[in-house]
């Protein structure tokens, strides 16, 4: 088998590809919708494929000249192939996928030290799944919430990984938020003046959309806001996508009891890294 980098005439080829398996390639379907595939592992997304006898057998999707390292292949061998085809091309910030391919690639790409690993699994439903959820509270985020959203995301990141991202300064998680919001994929459940809780669209395309960044006030948890949240949210987009997806942390028994109570089903296992 031959590793390359993956030319923007390879495009609707590696869609193709990905939507073979769109649950669990759905974030990477949602990169190259967002922003197409350009050439050159240094391009905003950029793909690398495996091909033998001209075919595409296995691929990564690169977004942010490294800043996100999607695996699409569940071969630990040919994900080793691709990482050892990265080596040397790329700078990898953080890697994001199937548990065994991901950890076949950080070896194979030889990125040195994790600063985070996690664990994670990789739920989904479709609209058959879901039971009568309303949250008639549930709108999308406004820019005058993005000063509650940004502490908000910095109280998750902190809970999940133990990490301040405020610490450094707020300039880098605020563009964040404020691009979501501009994006309308951020939506808030509001309590009079204060969001109670909040959740983020990462990722969408015709193939489905992930959700990410469910997070509810501490003060707020046990009285069933996330699962009206979430059950409302995933029935307004399975109206015209097919599916929803959304990936949590294996320690976070709380937010898996919440996606099984709202109908998800638990599907392969993940892992983020985040390189040191």
């Amino acid at each position: 088998m031959q590793a390359i980098e993956l030319p923007s005439d390879k495009f609707e080829e590696l869609r193709a590809y990905l939507a073979k398996d769109p649950v669990q390639n759905l974030y990477a379907l949602g990169m190259l919708e967002d922003h197409g595939l350009t050439p050159g592992v240094e391009g905003k997304v950029a793909g690398c494929g495996l091909l033998e006898d001209g075919k595409l057998m296995g691929a990564v999707v690169v977004g942010g000249k490294g800043g996100l390292v999607v695996p699409c292949v569940f071969d630990p061998s040919a994900a080793t192939e691709l990482g050892r085809f990265l080596a040397g091309r790329l700078r990898p910030r953080a890697f994001l996928g199937e548990r065994q391919a991901v950890d076949a690639l950080v070896r194979a790409a030889g990125c040195g030290p994790a600063r985070w690993s996690r664990p994670q699994r990789l739920f989904a439903a479709s609209a058959d799944d879901l039971g009568p959820f309303v949250c008639p509270g549930l709108r999308r985020a406004r820019p005058a919430d993005i000063p509650a959203l940004v502490q908000m995301s910095a109280a998750a990141i902190k809970e999940s990984m133990g990490e301040d991202p405020l610490a450094s300064g707020p300039a880098l998680l605020t563009r964040r938020v404020e691009a979501r919001v501009g994006a309308g994929r951020s939506f808030v459940l509001a309590g009079g003046p204060r969001i109670l809780v909040k959740v983020d669209i990462g990722a969408r395309s015709r193939h489905g959309a992930e959700f990410e960044g469910l997070y509810t006030l501490p003060s707020e948890r046990r009285r069933g806001h996330a699962t009206m949240v979430l059950g409302q949210l995933s029935r307004m987009l399975l109206s015209s996508i097919p599916r929803v997806t959304m990936r949590v942390d294996e320690k976070d028994i709380g937010m898996g009891a919440v996606c099984r109570k709202v109908g998800f089903t638990a599907m392969r296992p993940q892992r983020l890294v985040v390189i040191g």
